[in-house]
């Protein structure tokens, strides 16, 4: 089996994600332990510490496996792109949202049932990507709604988990969608035109949607979606299925351009977004404006994961 290689599992976890639970550390130390494996626990005490913490990690025979959100994943990845990895990475999702558990074939709500599914599962790898230079994960959002992950309370993603970005973003909805004149640039595509959404992912889908469930993570390509204006009985159709998470996007083909390409650039050519790009669920701080209207996307280093079998 796979989890013969592995003399030890370090294990980082975010104390303050969504659902993380000190008693599963125990719990997990069992599972790893009657496998013959050490457990040896880190806490992540500040934002970015995720980043030292997964570098230190990474030895050769080890698995690194992290529990948070999908921050905590873009943290891990942004280390892993800084190193020559040795060793194997492997996530626990323990967030809001929990976005890159359909990356990874989590099946269980169990971090134990996980950990498990983990080491009799399989080594693969997954591409990573950056925007800006910025190293992200599994998607970076702009626009309509975009900034709802990040402007959403922790005691409403607390005490409701995915429903909090639900019940924020339900004042929101209302607002009518800004336009975006954009220029677009890919392997195999350029044009311009506007819209009010784009989304460039690494993904099978993002906000707690299905998006793309045939996606290919490791074809060292990224997914551009961007969105035109709809009119407003498409715009309740489209939150109406956000809200039921059976979004469709073949329903609205008409609004949307989407392509594969490994790099992507983004010209805003007059008004630019009020928020932030949204990556991987927070607020990246890149807002492009008359100084540097361009959002560049190019794909990053192959991450070696290890995850569960994909049975379905």
């Amino acid at each position: 089996m796979i989890k013969k290689q592995f003399d030890s599992c370090v294990i980082i976890y975010n104390p303050v994600s969504t659902s993380f639970n000190e008693n599963d550390l125990d719990k997990i130390a069992l599972v790893l332990k009657s496998n013959g494996i050490t457990p040896i626990f880190e806490e992540s005490k500040y934002k970015g510490n995720v980043i030292d913490l997964v570098k230190k990690a990474d030895q050769e025979n080890t698995l690194t496996l992290t529990l948070g959100g999908d921050g905590t994943v873009k943290e891990a990845y942004t280390g892993l792109n800084m190193i020559d990895q040795k060793g194997i990475y492997a996530h626990v999702p323990t967030g809001t949202a929990n976005d890159m558990a359909r990356n990874y074939d989590v099946k269980s709500n169990d971090p134990k049932d996980i950990v498990t599914d983990i080491l009799n599962g399989e080594i693969t790898e997954l591409d990573t990507y950056s925007i800006n230079g910025h190293i992200a994960a599994y998607t970076s959002v702009f626009g309509y709604l975009s900034h709802i992950p990040f402007i959403t309370s922790p005691w409403l993603k607390k005490n409701f988990g995915y429903y909090g970005y639900v019940i924020r973003a339900a004042s929101e909805v209302v607002k009518r969608p800004r336009k975006y004149d954009i220029s677009y640039e890919t392997d195999q595509l350029s044009g311009r035109d506007e819209f009010i959404l784009g989304a460039i992912s690494n993904t099978k889908g993002f906000a707690g949607i299905n998006l793309y469930n045939n996606a290919q993570l490791n074809d060292r390509k990224v997914e551009m979606l961007l969105l035109k204006m709809p009119s407003i009985k498409t715009i309740f159709e489209i939150t109406k299925d956000f809200f039921k998470n059976k979004i469709d996007l073949s329903k609205y083909e008409k609004y949307v351009l989407l392509t594969k390409s490994s790099q992507i650039k983004l010209t805003f050519n007059d008004k630019f977004p009020n928020y932030p790009v949204d990556v991987d669920g927070e607020n990246s701080l890149i807002t492009p404006n008359y100084a540097d209207n361009d959002l560049i996307f190019k794909v990053e280093k192959s991450v070696k994961v290890m995850k569960a079998k994909k049975t379905f």
